[in-house]
């Protein structure tokens, strides 16, 4: 078979077309209803020379030599070579393979198993049928690609060309069938519980919020399966559990999906005790089903599975790897001095409190040194203020988390049962709510309503399934362990109209006109800043909005070199305008008469439509109110950093100091949240903006 090299993706989609017309044409069928196999292609493998066999798959390579022709097919499972010979298909046949399957076509195959001169294990076919026309050509340089977004935006592709993709996948299933015969076996039931729900509680998280129109009310994405599991132990199903998909509506990272799989289980009558013991039990039983051993390499550490497990307190880890006795303080100051005394760096260390000294300081000194499992117990009462305290010491609770190779893999409690506590931890965290804590839980009547009836003593626990897998497979983004993660469009996400349920909000960007020219130059931009600014503080700014500006460009399939400019001259008159309200209108004059192109022109007023009383419209005016606007919040991270380098900072530590109204006070936070008005979430912009202002470092002086 010769494959076609056109010049062009769309070339090679117009020549297999054109093959497919041939075939409907001359009667062939290019997409038969079925071909019945005798085996998938793995179990083809497994047979011996002579046998027969009738198999399917994907053309993967081919090799015409004449009167004969090599190629691979390929199913999930295997990959198995097969050989046309022209005397044994015949001339006829021979021919039209040869013109018209290409590789990524779907053939079936009839023949004998036969081993090459080589020892290759062979398909001497003599009979074949055609099975699917593909339209488009196979990347063929899959395995180099350096961009990771194609292989998470065209998983079917990754799946087609990367057998190590293969792998993970078909590792996952066999994961989660083996987790869900160990419950099976051990007397627990599988439910499921409702993903729409009236109440988003379960675990302190922002819910995904929509509308249900039949009913007409607001409903929200479950966060957690927790609180219906627990309503089914109160029905009396003793041990239930559940493979849940959870959505919670905050920040992305390698370590974190808006939208995920948990495995929770409760049993009636366990504690936390209990739950340990099953708990090692069931982690060996699936590390041995899955690898044979219970000893498994994880990156550059071995972990050993095998044995008792140890455990040890959030005192005893902390005392052993850093010698502050966390018992000895109620206070954050003295602790905070304690651990500066010993020279440990704690990121914005003076803002944290208690619990978040203690969590912090625990993850950078002991966190990291956790190789083979280990249950991390004795949790201060402060960092799970939802746990059941233990009987002896009511600062610490009943939970453990099952710690492997520096990641937390379970998080489990002796459950709280008592309604009327329960009740008041509510009312704590819908107070919290109404002050503006969007992760607060809300009351839930209808739960504490099931409690009152009756829980009997019982403990939870859930593992992040996404998480365990990238783990056992050394995976270092989750993406890589999601079939189909969710992905902004190419080209930035269409703005979904606001609803009802929802609220009001600033209206969603509309669609820009196509600008292929500014109207100036870089360079002529770069000379108005030169002339109009003198200050160094908004010149370094301005380089900076241009330079997210142009990062959010590419991200969104823009102009860069348009973008970059609007950010550059946005602020040519704020130096000498008294009145900060009339700001932009002597930029907006200055730049038509250097004959800018409308649209910029329209973004930089718009970028003051506060101080204007105008309305942001476009995409592009909403692009460059948040870049300027998080320019500043991102610098100002830069300079508490030790060495005041931009080089220090993270985006989670831009995103934190959002939070903080008292930090970096000039900088309006709503301006920057209207990110989301092209499509990107705070923290995504937040690690494009950062990225952006790092690559001209030496221009802004950090």
């Amino acid at each position: 078979m010769t494959q076609n090299n056109p010049s062009s993706k769309n070339d090679q989609r117009a020549v297999r077309l054109e093959k497919l017309q041939k075939m409907r044409d001359e009667g062939t069928q290019p997409f038969p209803d079925r071909y019945e196999c005798t085996h998938d292609i793995k179990a083809a493998c497994d047979l011996k020379p002579g046998d027969t066999v009738r198999t399917a798959g994907r053309i993967m390579l081919s090799r015409n030599m004449g009167k004969l022709t090599f190629a691979h097919i390929q199913d999930l499972g295997a990959k198995i070579q097969v050989c046309l010979q022209r005397d044994l298909v015949g001339a006829e046949a021979y021919k039209w393979f040869g013109k018209m399957a290409d590789i990524g076509d779907f053939v079936g195959v009839e023949g004998e198993i036969f081993h090459t001169k080589t020892g290759e294990l062979t398909i001497r076919v003599k009979d074949y049928i055609f099975l699917s026309k593909s339209l488009h050509p196979l990347p063929e340089k899959w395995h180099g690609l350096v961009d990771i977004e194609a292989c998470w935006r065209q998983r079917y592709l990754d799946l087609i060309m990367n057998d190590e993709t293969r792998k993970r996948f078909l590792f996952r299933s066999k994961l989660i069938s083996t987790m869900r015969r160990f419950l099976d076996d051990n007397g627990f039931v599988e439910v499921e519980t409702p993903i729409i729900q009236t109440k988003p509680s379960g675990a302190r998280a922002r819910p995904f919020i929509t509308h249900h129109n039949s009913l007409d009310m607001v409903a929200y994405l479950r966060i957690a399966p927790e609180t219906y599991l627990k309503r089914l132990i109160v029905g009396g199903f003793n041990r239930v559990y559940e493979f849940a998909r959870c959505f919670r509506n905050e920040g992305m990272d390698p370590s974190h999906l808006q939208d995920f799989t948990m495995l929770e289980y409760y049993s009636a009558y366990w504690n936390y005790e209990d739950n340990i013991a099953f708990t090692q039990k069931f982690v060996k039983y699936i590390i041995g089903e899955l690898f044979g051993t219970l000893k498994i390499r994880c990156g550059e550490n071995e972990i050993n599975f095998d044995g008792e497990w140890p455990r040890m307190s959030f005192r005893e880890l902390i005392l052993r790897d850093s010698g502050i006795d966390i018992a000895e303080f109620e206070a954050a100051e003295p602790m905070c001095a304690a651990i500066k005394a010993r020279g440990i760096e704690i990121e914005s260390i003076d803002e944290l409190n208690i619990a978040a000294l203690t969590d912090q300081l625990y993850k950078k000194v002991s966190q990291p040194k956790l190789i083979d499992p280990l249950f991390l117990t004795g949790h201060p009462i402060e960092l799970s203020p939802l746990a059941r305290c233990n009987d002896e010491n009511a600062k610490i609770t009943d939970r453990f988390q099952l710690v492997i190779n520096g990641w937390e893999v379970v998080n489990a409690y002796s459950e709280l049962i008592d309604p009327i506590d329960q009740c008041r931890r509510f009312e704590d965290q819908a107070r919290m709510k109404e002050e503006g804590d969007d992760e607060a839980m809300p009351m839930d009547e209808d739960y504490l309503t099931a409690m009152e009836y009756g829980m009997p003593p019982n403990s939870g626990w859930g593992m992040g399934i996404d998480r365990f897998v990238s783990l056992l497979t050394d995976s270092a983004n989750l993406r890589d362990v999601v079939l189909f993660p969710l992905m902004k469009p190419v080209g930035g996400a269409k703005p979904a109209p606001k609803q009802a349920a929802t609220g009001s909000g600033a209206p969603k960007a509309e669609a820009d006109e196509k600008i292929d020219d500014a109207g100036i130059t870089r360079e002529r931009a770069l000379e108005l800043l030169s002339q109009n600014v003198t200050g160094k503080v908004l010149r370094c700014h301005s380089l900076a909005s241009g330079a997210v500006m142009k990062a959010l460009a590419e991200r969104l399939g823009r102009n860069p070199q348009v973008w970059e400019i609007a950010g550059i001259v946005h602020d040519l008159d704020f130096d000498r305008v008294q009145d900060e309200d009339r700001h932009t209108l002597e930029t907006a004059e200055i730049l038509r008469k250097e004959g800018a192109h409308p649209a910029l022109v329209q973004a930089v007023l718009a970028h003051n439509a506060e101080g204007l009383g105008l309305e942001r419209k476009t995409e592009f005016d909403f692009a460059l109110t948040c870049c300027e606007s998080i320019t500043g919040l991102i610098a100002a991270t830069a300079l508490i950093m030790p060495d005041k380098k931009l080089a220090s900072v993270k985006a989670k530590s831009v995103v934190k100091r959002m939070k903080k109204k008292d930090f970096a006070r000039k900088v309006n936070r709503d301006l920057v949240l209207l990110c989301e008005e092209v499509g990107l979430s705070l923290e995504e912009f937040a690690a494009l903006g950062l990225k952006a202002m790092q690559s001209i470092s030496d221009d802004l002086g950090l």
